[in-house]
């Protein structure tokens, strides 16, 4: 069985710092964006329109799909697979990697929290949820936290053999339990959008400079 953790050797290899700085930008540009947009609007002019068009083509297997993927992309799973990873990490002796992977997975865990509050966005009330939620809206905890994960999971797998599903099957989940969390009108798209920008900018941030500083440290 080829196993999902990288040698040390492949944790050390990066993808470049000016690729890393495109990424961190073109994410964080997009997440300050739909912030300021939300702060002012409220609501931007296609959230509500594509939240009408999934709730005209909702069927019984697509609740039953999208009520999966919420609880299993809920923040307890979420919590419980980055511990998996880490003490995984931890167990083969490669701290730096394991630090790295907790920092990037759990402080975008609590920026989802801290950015919750200070935006306070209502959740959509546009129709009665089969699964509603009562928390602030923006941004979706589901999406950062179901994006953090598949971003650290692709650094982690970064020039290994087993990479080639991972990068497939982590963003596909993420991008699956986004559209779960419209398809039952408990989150404006903007929110699922912004929570995948701001998890890819904070992963992005702890690789690119966090994980190099330690590195440096540790020689």
């Amino acid at each position: 069985m080829v196993s999902p953790l990288p040698s040390p050797s492949s944790f050390d290899a990066r993808p470049t710092p000016r690729a890393l700085l495109l990424v961190l930008l073109v994410s964080g540009a997009l997440f300050a964006g739909l912030a300021v947009a939300v702060a002012h609007a409220g609501r931007l002019p296609w959230d509500a329109p594509l939240l009408a068009f999934w709730h005209r083509h909702r069927a019984p297997a697509l609740d039953e799909l999208a009520v999966l993927l919420t609880i299993v992309g809920n923040t307890g799973p979420m919590v419980g697979l980055g511990l998996l990873v880490g003490l995984g990490l931890l167990a083969r002796r490669q701290r730096q990697a394991a630090w790295v992977f907790f920092l990037s997975v759990g402080g975008s865990m609590l920026l989802t929290q801290v950015i919750k509050r200070l935006v306070a966005r209502p959740r959509p009330a546009l129709w009665a949820s089969i699964r509603p939620e009562h928390t602030f809206s923006f941004p979706s905890g589901h999406a950062m936290d179901t994006a953090a994960i598949a971003a650290a999971l692709c650094f982690l797998c970064w020039r290994h053999r087993a990479r080639w599903w991972v990068w497939v099957l982590a963003p596909l989940f993420s991008l699956a339990v986004g559209w779960a969390r419209v398809y039952l009108g408990v989150h404006y798209p903007s929110d699922v959008l912004a929570g995948w920008a701001a998890a890819v900018a904070w992963v992005v941030l702890v690789h690119g400079w966090l994980a190099p500083f330690l590195q440096r440290k540790a020689a």
